[in-house]
């Protein structure tokens, strides 16, 4: 331990020398005053491709800064998102949070789509982000903008119940680095450092940002083993821009680490996680009313996988899954035209292709592809100064599964000035992953009771015949701003149709004498027949009396269940989080936020008995504190420093988020561990981050 804390000191000590050599400005503006004045708060993107107010926002959204980020007191992006109004995050581990919106979000952890600089941060084989093996860290975010709701036609799969675009490229860069370590609890550590600049080029500027971090942090569950471990985990870009007629940039990443996945089969063990990519992206002003933005790139997720427990049913041994290892690539290819044909209709279309296979030492019919293709047409039409008509269509089609048309709609009213209106309604869909369409296993250790599992297996898990899941949604929705925008306050109200659900349905047939009849036994994932329907809203208010203090609250509501009326018990009805922050800049800096979910009943399969029926918990009712105390020492020319705690609590007893089941040592099982679901306890650790 000693030894690694010389060598991470060693390397931020290096890193503080470089950023020192780094600097060529004199004159130092504070970088969060340029953020702010650059990228305003009511100012977004994500929601139509294209800078607009939010007063004009199509879809309901929330916007994050920097100092949002750096001030609370998460430790990491899925954490911080239970700050987003009608968001569910649930910790199955460390290793793998759950992240979805407004209904219908399992452990399947796959109806939010993740945006990193524009790439899509979902691995192909789940289609599912899997947050701890990002390449970025928290201390390289610049904005997050979360549009909660469907966003196929912009954004295509998967974009089912809501977008997290992040943002890692500040406008205006400044000279520097940036340092950041942390250690406390759970076996908790994280180190990184960062070196930034920019120089003036011809009639432009090159910048770059390169980062390098470590992440690691053990299970209270299972706290012999290292439960999430990034190595090493890089990431860095070069950037030159001129003007508003060019911006292009070369992007690239690198993670190696491990850690446990949830599969629906049972938890995985990853070693040996690499997930490398490399893009590259432009922007050019063809004239003043006419703009061409590309972009393209390639990544890899390669790891070892290794089953913690086997097949049983009705208490008998059926079959071990063996371990094995996949490698799933893709290449991606996007181009977008954006027209401002009159000063009243702004035009947008673009078109997407993307190639991915698969490869795997056990997965049946090696060698899986799919190639996926787009386009999509957005306009926005202000026939007058207060009325704003949005509407798109986007087809994609795919060699594996079905195509899909995602419509939208939407009318935006501004009765007077920051005030808004808004109704609309859109279609999206996610599409079946390579998991749940193609994932056949060959199985290991021959039982001669049941020699017809090993066949079973080979025809079972994933279903060819599969079809889209689609949601559609009629929102609606009000913002406004009062007292100079001191007080921000907003409602968004949302009914959904849910259609052809995926799920995982598994059932074991019994013949005459009471035996596993396996052939007759259904294993796979399947198309639910029934629709659900979800209504509700979310409020959001914010109060920013001073420059030093913030205070906002918000709630998210919901009712859920089947086109019969029964209520769906896995859905918590109400949400609420508030918080508070006093940061003046410089010495104490405090960020507090509180989370409330009311009670809710998932249901799971119990490990090594997939057929067996599910397992239900009662959980919620109950109080989630994330803080930050801290203390950022007076700048000294270009210096800063703070230090602090952060802490993560309950409020009250430990508690699970989703359903768990403790395992007993046996079989493949590594040790005598909790299974899914991960019990909150406390989590508190001390950190220092410096700038430079």
């Amino acid at each position: 331990m000693i030894a690694h804390l010389a060598r991470w000191t060693c390397f931020l000590v290096v890193f503080a020398i470089g950023s020192a050599w780094a600097q060529e400005d004199e004159g130092f503006e504070d970088e969060f005053a340029l953020l702010e004045e650059e990228l305003k708060i009511d100012e977004i993107k994500s929601a139509s491709k294209h800078r607009q107010s939010i007063f004009w926002s199509p879809s309901a959204i929330s916007v994050f800064t920097r100092e949002d980020l750096r001030s609370s007191g998460a430790s990491t992006v899925s954490d911080f998102l239970r700050r987003v109004p009608g968001f569910d995050v649930y910790e199955m581990k460390p290793s793998f949070p759950v992240v979805g919106a407004r209904a219908l979000t399992d452990h399947s952890n796959n109806l939010i789509l993740v945006l990193v600089d524009g790439r899509e941060a979902i691995v192909e084989i789940s289609g599912f982000c899997i947050w701890a093996a990002l390449t970025i860290d928290m201390e390289e975010i610049e904005r997050i903008e979360v549009i909660r709701g469907p966003g196929s036609t912009l954004y295509g799969a998967n974009a089912f119940a809501g977008v997290v675009n992040i943002t890692t490229m500040a406008e205006r860069p400044e000279g520097g680095g940036d340092v950041y370590m942390d250690g406390g609890e759970q076996g908790r550590r994280r180190l990184f450092g960062r070196l930034r600049n920019h120089w003036s080029l011809g009639d432009g500027t090159l910048s770059f940002s390169v980062g390098i971090g470590t992440l690691a942090q053990t299970s209270v569950a299972d706290p012999r083993q290292t439960i999430v471990e990034a190595l090493i985990r890089t990431h860095g870009y070069l950037r030159y821009q001129m003007g508003n007629s060019l911006d292009v940039s070369l992007h690239g990443g690198y993670l190696k680490g491990g850690g446990p996945l949830y599969m629906i089969i049972g938890d995985y063990n990853a070693d040996d996680v690499v997930n490398p990519y490399v893009m590259g992206q432009a922007e050019i002003g063809l004239t003043d009313s006419l703009r061409l933005r590309a972009q393209a790139y390639y990544i890899k997720f390669l790891g070892h996988f290794h089953f913690r427990s086997h097949f049983e049913s009705y208490g008998t041994w059926l079959a071990d899954v063996p371990d094995f290892f996949m490698d799933t690539n893709s290449a991606d290819a996007q181009a977008q035209l954006e027209f401002e044909a009159s000063e009243n209709l702004h035009l947008i279309g673009g078109a997407n292709i993307r190639y991915s296979f698969l490869e795997s030492d056990k997965i049946v019919a090696e060698g899986l592809s799919e190639l996926r293709g787009a386009g999509f047409l957005h306009a926005q039409w202000t026939p007058w100064d207060f009325i704003q008509l949005t509407g798109g269509m986007r087809y994609d089609i795919n060699s594996q599964t079905e195509a899909a048309l995602s419509p939208r709609a939407v009318v935006v009213y501004r009765p007077v000035e920051n005030h808004s209106i808004r109704a609309g309604y859109g279609l999206a869909f996610r599409k079946p992953s390579f998991i749940e369409n193609q994932l056949h296993i060959q199985g290991e250790n021959y039982n001669p009771a049941f020699p017809e599992i090993l066949d079973k297996l080979l025809t079972s898990i994933g279903n060819e015949e599969l079809t889209n899941e689609k949601v559609h949604s009629v929102e609606a929705g009000w913002r406004g701003h009062f007292f100079d925008g001191d007080f921000k306050a907003s409602v968004d109200l949302f009914y959904n149709i849910y259609q052809d659900r995926i799920f995982f349905k598994s059932e074991m047939a019994l013949n005459q004498l009471g035996v596993p009849d396996i052939d007759g036994s259904t294993f796979k994932f399947v198309n639910e027949p029934l629709e659900v329907r979800a209504f509700g809203g979310e409020v959001e208010l914010t109060w920013t009396p001073g420059p030093a203090w913030s205070f906002w609250t918000n709630l998210g509501l919901r009712w859920v269940s089947d086109e019969n009326g029964t209520d769906i018990e896995s859905e918590p009805r109400l949400r609420v989080n508030l918080g508070g922050r006093w940061n003046p800049g410089q010495g104490p800096l405090i960020d507090i936020a509180v989370h409330y979910v009311s009670t809710y009943q998932p249901s799971i399969s119990l490990p090594k008995k997939p057929f067996d029926p599910l397992y239900q918990s009662d959980l919620g009712d109950s109080l989630l504190a994330i803080g930050r105390f801290g203390y950022r020492l007076p700048d000294t020319g270009r210096v800063k420093l703070e230090a602090g705690l952060t802490i993560r609590a309950p409020l009250g007893l430990p508690f699970r988020e989703y359903t768990g089941w403790p395992m007993k040592p046996g079989g493949k099982s590594y040790s005598s561990v909790d299974w899914a679901g991960e019990k909150l306890t406390r989590l508190a650790t001390f950190y220092l981050r410096g700038s430079f």
